[in-house]
């Protein structure tokens, strides 16, 4: 297959023209100072409820897919903690090592769209100050790592489009990008939105000879093959990811999706480049090559809008609105931009876990998202543990733990082994598909606020999770539920919920 238009084969191995300057220094200290940030924080509080949820999920319940995710987070992060028990550095550090990557693939997409140094640092900066890639950079979840895949994506993709024009097919770009896109896969589903995103841009703006290149359907077809346990899973579990979907749409307000997204951008910065960014790429004549990205923003933009999504979703096209708003585009003097920039880093290091707990304690008023969900999971394993050695002993054997919502189960299944509590029971969600308590299990310690009364014959509260710190688990009750009226088979589906 010739590689090459009108070029021979040396002229294949090289781009046809330099690139300009890398801005290498400044990117690599942003990029470097980023990621200390995140592993200086990183033993602060504790695992938030999703870390806790990836963690049950890839020590207990390992599979070949999830309801809402898939097993590579939950595989990480098994490994993670068998290597490194208990260490919140160790089982972080992927998280700070994926976001400081992509400071950097913003940064050389930036010089890919033929941005210097000053829009590569700028475009790396909004990215380091988004307030949801930053303070996602300090967990060891799904949606921290799938910006990076998109961005990575993209970025392979661009190379592909420059080289194309000037008579260069570096088809194993475009075989990189389906490697990406099958990791991703892995991640999360929402990867084959953008990828159908990008065909669709293609097809409307160009470049089509894209289209007929055989690289491409190959590389379409290794996401494809990757997807292929997480669809039987799906398939065997009659599609809950259709439920998930439907379940993420009524908790989100469409109105609010682009309002919310641009805040998760950055307040100031990232916002206005997000913004910039799709403006130049459907209309600026120097990006005309790369329209198709615009055209592919759009695409996923209104593919949320019509079926329901939550704002970080669109997380992962962050990157390139901030390389295309740079690129070529005249920046304002450094007297405007170092304020800008010290204006939006107010709000992502704020959201950051950089208050004392004892402050928070005084303050409850004061609303802290790592505070509410990165705290009170040993008040509540003790809770619990409490409740289940007060047993009479004949009771104890038989009991199981029901928990309300999945990450209420997952710190329960995580931190209760040690302080001898059973595995851990939950109808939310994905923890609904780990099983239904056993059928002659007729003592139930059930953790939340849902009654089950009508469910069961007896029940007898035996106290509440108390946490010095306003939480998701304080003032959790705990109660004791005994003989059901029916068997846990015909139960279980009635207890389920999204």
């Amino acid at each position: 297959m010739p590689r090459t238009t009108g070029a021979d084969d040396a002229t294949t191995d090289r781009l046809p023209r330099p690139l300009p300057p890398l801005a290498r220094t400044p990117v690599l200290v942003l990029a470097s100072l980023v990621a200390l940030l995140l592993v200086l924080l990183a033993p602060r509080y504790d695992l938030v409820t999703d870390e806790l949820y990836f963690l049950a999920a890839g020590e207990y319940h390992l599979d070949w897919g999830y309801v809402d995710q898939q097993p590579l987070v939950p595989l990480l992060a098994a490994a993670l903690d068998t290597a490194f028990p208990g260490s919140l550095v160790a089982f972080r550090f992927p998280a700070a090592l994926v976001t400081a990557l992509g400071v950097v693939l913003t940064a050389l997409l930036a010089r890919e769209l033929g941005g210097g140094r000053t829009s590569q640092v700028l475009a790396a900066t909004a990215y380091a100050l988004s307030p949801w890639l930053l303070v996602n950079g300090h967990w060891l979840t799904a949606s921290t790592v799938e910006p990076l895949l998109w961005t990575a994506v993209l970025w392979l993709v661009v190379r592909w489009v420059r080289s194309l024009g000037h008579g260069v097919h570096r088809d194993r770009l475009l075989l990189g990008a389906g490697v990406v896109a099958a990791v991703a896969i892995q991640t999360k589903f929402q990867v084959v939105v953008l990828c159908a995103a990008l065909l669709l841009g293609v097809a409307i703006a160009g470049p089509r000879a894209l289209l007929a290149r055989p690289a491409l359907w190959v590389a379409a077809a290794i996401p494809a093959v990757a997807a292929v346990p997480a669809l039987w899973w799906q398939a065997a579990h009659g599609w809950p990811v259709l439920e998930m979907g439907a379940a993420v749409d009524r908790e989100n307000d469409r109105l609010l999706l682009v309002p919310t997204a641009l805040f998760y951008a950055g307040v100031v910065l990232g916002a206005v480049l997000c913004c910039c960014g799709l403006v130049r790429l459907l209309r600026s004549p120097a990006l005309r090559p790369y329209r198709f990205l615009g055209w592919t923003v759009v695409a996923v933009l209104g593919f949320f809008l019509i079926t329901g999504g939550r704002p970080n979703y669109l997380a992962g096209l962050f990157g390139v609105l901030f390389a295309a708003a740079t690129a070529g585009a005249k920046h304002p003097g450094r007297a405007v931009l170092w304020p800008v920039c010290a204006l939006s880093a107010v709000l992502p290091l704020a959201m950051l876990p950089i208050y004392p707990l004892d402050l928070l304690a005084r303050h409850p008023e004061f609303p802290h998202y790592p505070r509410l969900y990165e705290t009170g999971w040993p008040e509540l394993t003790d809770a619990v543990a409490r409740a289940h050695r007060s047993l009479p002993p004949e009771q104890r054997r038989r009991a199981v733990v029901v928990a309300e919502t999945y990450y209420l189960a997952a710190a329960l299944d995580v931190r209760g082994r040690q302080a001898g509590l059973p595995r851990v029971y939950s109808p939310h969600r994905g923890y609904w598909f780990f099983g239904a308590p056993p059928a002659d299990a007729d003592v139930v310690l059930y953790v939340g606020g849902r009654s089950l009364s009508g469910l069961f014959r007896r029940s007898q509260r035996l106290g509440t999770v108390e946490s010095e710190l306003e939480n998701v688990v304080r003032g959790t009750p705990i109660t004791l539920y005994q003989d059901p009226e029916r068997p846990w088979l015909e139960l279980w589906p009635q207890l389920r919920t999204t």
